[in-house]
């Protein structure tokens, strides 16, 4: 009887996992918020209460299921996922399965035909949100891009985008394995001399030293002539000799420091005068046609490829609090941007996520951020 209850208990089992199976509604994340809808059908053979507790259980692993999947797959920035930060990082896997587990119900229903719905929801930004696990801390940003340098030639750098090092890593490591190292050359050792056993050692001679006279005596200066005579002739005048300069020996070098290249000022007939406008409460960047995708950590640069708003401008928690920018499908639902914003056309997308400006509305955005501050209080939103 034993043995026939427990084969039943696993057949029970087996069909409560083999009836896990996920809803129609698909698990979306509109900038906010990831919600997931999981639905559990209870075995076949099954009634009343048990088939109802066995139907919910089976819709919570469902819902727990897809929130791992659908945390695992957002964007972290252009080139980097949750999941592949977690690989990279045993402190942000550890945070975001605790988070995962720790979600709780939003909502649970029974269903007519049998089935049962669970519902969670985690917030992307927030309290208790994934940006609290994906963000390391940046408690004094970076300051911003002066307007002038979006005109200068640039050459692009790694970018952290988290504060754990995960923008363009694939691209840095893909050069540091194609990176060859020139050998070394080999210096040739100098032989040592070698006598000629051959030539025989001719002994040495020991001269004996002639008897040496007393050195007349040199005088440091002219010696007037002595005469019996009186001296008739004009007399000699001693010109003072300069002494000898003294040679300083070259003092050693002082320790080379290395000082960091600030980039040249680009002339002024190619960069466009003007003055704030003011007032400006937010930005609005138009990149309908363009690909972009929600990420958490996006970058806006310049056209010469220069970041002009990025993770390393803000105070984290600020971004974890509200993130770095909205995503809407048209500029009626831009109201993170504010009654008064300043709209500019994205060029491209880089990498699908991170938005390129034309020189002067990269310039435009910076002048305008120094006056209004719009950059700082992240009021920035991307139409897509």
């Amino acid at each position: 009887m034993h043995i026939v209850k427990s084969f039943a208990l696993a057949v029970l089992m087996l069909a409560l996992a083999v009836c896990t199976v996920g809803t129609g509604e698909a698990a979306q994340w509109d900038g906010g918020t990831i919600r997931v809808v999981g639905l559990g059908v209870a075995p076949a053979g099954t009634s009343g209460t048990q088939a109802e507790a066995l139907a919910r259980r089976a819709a919570i692993s469902d819902a727990y299921r897809q929130l791992a999947e659908q945390v695992n797959g957002v964007n972290v920035d252009a080139s980097t996922t949750v999941e592949n930060l977690m690989l990279a990082n045993m402190t942000v896997r550890t945070h975001v399965s605790a988070l995962i587990k720790g979600v709780e119900i939003r909502e649970e229903k029974a269903q007519r035909d049998g089935s049962y719905t669970v519902t969670l929801e985690l917030p992307v930004y927030g309290s208790g949100s994934l940006a609290s696990t994906v963000f390391a801390p940046n408690k004094i940003p970076e300051p911003w891009t002066p307007p002038a340098a979006v005109y200068v030639p640039y050459q692009p750098q790694n970018y952290d985008t988290t504060g754990y090092g995960t923008y363009d890593r694939a691209q840095m490591q893909n050069s540091a394995a194609n990176r060859v190292t020139a050998p070394t050359p080999l210096r040739p050792s100098t032989p040592a001399a070698v006598e000629n056993p051959l030539r025989p050692t001719q002994p040495a001679v020991t001269t004996p030293a002639a008897p040496s006279e007393p050195a007349p005596l040199r005088p440091t200066h002219p010696t007037p002539q002595t005469s019996t005579m009186p001296d008739t002739s004009a007399p000699t005048v001693q010109i003072p000799v300069p002494p000898a300069p003294t040679v300083q020996p070259p003092a050693a070098p002082a320790p080379a420091v290395q000082v960091p290249i600030a980039p040249t000022t680009p002339p002024a007939e190619i960069v466009p005068t003007g003055q704030a406008v003011g007032g400006y409460t937010g930005v609005i960047i138009d990149c309908t046609g363009l690909g972009l995708r929600t990420a958490m950590s996006p970058v806006i640069k310049a056209e010469n490829g220069r970041p002009i708003y990025g993770y390393k401008n803000l105070d984290s928690d600020k971004v974890v609090a509200n993130g770095m920018a909205g995503y809407v499908r048209s500029e009626a639902d831009a109201t993170r941007a504010g009654r008064n914003p300043l709209v500019v056309r994205a060029v491209r997308v880089d990498g699908n996520a991170n938005p390129v400006l034309s020189a002067e509305d990269a310039r435009r955005v910076l002048i305008e951020n120094g006056a209004s501050g719009f950059l700082d209080a992240t009021n920035v939103v991307f139409i897509r």
